[in-house]
């Protein structure tokens, strides 16, 4: 058992979707700087889909594997561009006074990631990039053409884990972040890679395999304490959601559709003609595609629309810090950071009634989101979980 009064904290963000052999050697090298906090996404996850076990599930499996404490990033974060899936994410560690993030990255190069963002915070980069975005690129396209031009490695933007570091590094200068960044090499098959002989295989095959009832196969790269938290009943599939999505879409009016996160191009018109016609939900996405929005972006923006996220939190911090569950140094650190901590904590459902209008707000499309959520699962849960579940507790 680590320490409890080891007051040094090293940060992970994570969707643990699902915990595998990868997340847990990542971990294990993040405890080895100190107590491990956990910023965990909420249900809804930021490829646009539903995470594929509930969020506290994955937090006790994050508890069970290194974890000392683990946040929620809310919703309105967690199903976003990798910018603000980013800043809500570091923002949460910096409440918290995390000194150390720890991420996995393909590059495995904390200089290559560092120097990287400040090309991006650059003028002439911000120059290039709107050259590339006016010539009808996706932002992805435009980003990396303009990265080149202004000297960033060969090969950093193009890899999904070295993005996301980039982007964490970005994030803690935009808010004034102290913080050290420190990256292992991602190890095993890369980011959605569909390879299954690999010592680590990515979450994307792992899920798959699941829904398509292969525990057997999942076992030999998920931990054995993580298998026994889940069942067939538990694995979510957004398919479920076929009638239910496009159902709520047609009540929305193109206004509530104008204010979606993350919209341009006028691309509110193009879905609130596609809501029309679609009756499920991957021809709603196909009706939908554009050169200049990838897959990813359409299903947020389709989801944000079928939950109710508006751009009000759009790249601006979360204004409240869930915490999801915690082990004994946890526990001792959240008690002792507490006093200093600039968002208010909830912890239990009394906490909730004293949050302010507009974090209030937040709060209620993460009780929103969890409850439609609730309807993906083989065997639909009860609404009203967030205000009645408890803070899972471990000993490890």
């Amino acid at each position: 058992m680590k320490r409890c009064d080891d007051l040094s904290c090293v940060g992970v963000i994570a969707e643990f979707n699902p915990l595998h052999s990868g997340h847990r050697y990542l971990l294990n090298e993040a405890a080895k700087h100190g107590t491990v906090v956990c910023a965990l996404s909420g249900n809804f996850v930021q490829r646009g889909d539903t995470a594929l076990l509930e969020k506290r599930i994955r937090a006790k499996a994050a508890l069970q594997n290194g974890a000392d404490l683990v946040l929620e990033l809310p919703v309105c974060w967690s199903m976003s561009t990798a910018q603000n899936f980013a800043l809500g994410g570091i923002s949460l560690l910096d409440y918290l006074g995390c000194d150390t993030v720890m991420f996995g990255s393909e590059c495995g190069n904390a200089d290559e990631l560092y120097k990287t963002a400040d090309i991006l915070a650059s003028d002439r980069f911000g120059k290039e990039l709107s050259s590339f975005t006016e010539q009808g690129m996706t932002f992805a396209a435009a980003r990396e053409s303009a990265a080149k031009l202004c000297g960033v490695p060969d090969g950093i933007l193009n890899c999904p884990n070295n993005t996301l570091g980039v982007e964490y590094i970005a994030a803690a200068k935009r808010i004034g972040a102290d913080m050290e960044f420190k990256t292992v090499t991602r190890i095993g098959a890369s980011h959605d890679s569909d390879e299954t002989e690999n010592e680590h295989l990515s979450a994307s095959v792992l899920r798959e395999r699941l829904k398509c009832g292969d525990f057997e196969f999942a076992s030999r790269f998920i931990p054995e304490n993580v298998m026994a938290l889940f069942g067939p009943e538990d694995l979510s599939d957004i398919h479920r959601l076929d009638r239910a999505v496009p159902a709520v879409l047609r009540t929305k009016s193109e206004s509530e559709l104008q204010a979606l996160p993350d919209l341009s191009e006028g691309i509110e018109n193009k879905l609130f003609s596609a809501i029309r016609l679609a009756t499920d939900l991957d021809g709603l996405y196909n009706m939908i595609k554009t050169k200049r929005y990838t897959l990813a972006r359409i299903r947020r923006l389709v989801l944000s629309a079928f939950i109710g996220i508006d751009n009000s939190c759009f790249m601006k911090k979360p204004p409240y810090l869930r915490v999801l569950g915690f082990t004994p140094a946890g526990e001792a650190l959240l008690k002792e950071r507490s006093q200093n901590c600039p968002v208010p904590i909830i912890a239990r459902a009394a906490d909730i009634k004293r949050l302010d209008t507009s974090a209030f707000k937040v709060f209620e499309t993460e009780g929103r989101a969890t409850d439609l959520y609730a309807l993906s699962l083989k065997k639909p849960l009860e609404c009203g979980l967030e205000y009645t579940s408890k803070i899972i507790k471990t000993e490890c």
